[in-house]
């Protein structure tokens, strides 16, 4: 799971984070603490300019060390005319939270973005599965590796998309085999789905170890299954638990750090 540095920190919205761009850094805005203090300063050639791995990193170190809940983006010098004119639809979602970043800086905290593993597949979209496709975001094509490049979603999205849609509308599709009969399955009940994102945003987020990975798996485990209703709650919260044990089980066996992977107990680069 790829994070975005910069989304605001906006704790009481039950809406869509803003995604404040790294455009707006690529224009001179920086990160500071509540201080006022520079974070990126030393941390990396490019200072706020960093991948955004590193700077996730960096602002989530910042939190550890002064138990804030956020960190700041400073863009006042910008000015109202550039804000109004290079970034409107960020400053218009800004001011709608409450925020004005022409005169106050911007809270902001990383947030879950985009993933960057998936289902195997080439790139035009064929998986281990015989009559399986899978493309985009949910596919592991190679595209992106151990971290995600924001102009690699063309790739992912348009090229791959693109052959498997020529592949698919061209033929013939290799044999997918008879249908199986299946057991009707249990869902998992929404009251535990609190607690779940609770769990991966504490110990599945930027910075992860074992002894949490384990105990958020505990908390996943925990939240059972039966015959519930199936309806738009109790489905969510079955996706929802399926997608956090798969990230769950990637993360604890990965015992090194890697792009956007960072175990604190495993620092360490495997260099195979």
């Amino acid at each position: 799971m790829q994070f975005h540095p910069t989304v605001l920190a906006d704790p009481q919205s039950r809406q869509r984070g803003v995604l404040v761009s790294e455009a707006v850094r690529g224009e001179g805005a920086f990160l500071v603490d509540r201080t006022g203090a520079r974070i990126m300063t030393g941390l990396h050639a490019l200072g706020d300019l960093a991948p955004r791995d590193v700077v996730s990193a960096a602002i989530m170190a910042s939190l550890r060390r002064s138990g804030e809940p956020h960190v700041l983006l400073d863009a006042r010098a910008f000015g109202a005319d550039f804000w109004e004119r290079k970034f409107p639809g960020i400053l218009e979602l800004c001011r709608g939270r409450g925020v004005d970043p022409v005169t106050e800086p911007i809270p902001v905290h990383p947030a879950a973005h985009y993933s960057c593993g998936g289902v195997a597949a080439t790139l035009d979209g064929r998986t281990s599965v015989p009559g399986l496709f899978a493309v985009g975001e949910v596919a592991s094509t190679g595209v992106h590796g151990a971290n995600r490049l924001a102009s690699n979603s063309l790739t992912e999205a348009l090229v791959a998309g693109d052959r498997v849609g020529r592949l698919l509308a061209t033929g013939p599709l290799p044999h997918a085999g008879a249908p199986m009969e299946r057991a009707a399955q249990a869902t998992v009940a929404a009251a535990g789905l609190p607690g779940l994102k609770s769990a991966m945003q504490e110990h599945a987020f930027v910075e992860r170890t074992e002894a949490g990975l384990r105990e958020a798996a505990a908390v996943a485990a925990a939240m059972g299954s039966g015959p519930w209703a199936v309806d738009d709650a109790s489905l969510t919260a079955t996706n929802l638990r399926a997608c956090a044990e798969a990230l769950l089980a990637g993360a604890i066996a990965r015992t090194d750090s890697a792009g956007c992977h960072r175990r604190l107990d495993h620092s360490e680069r495997n260099a195979a």
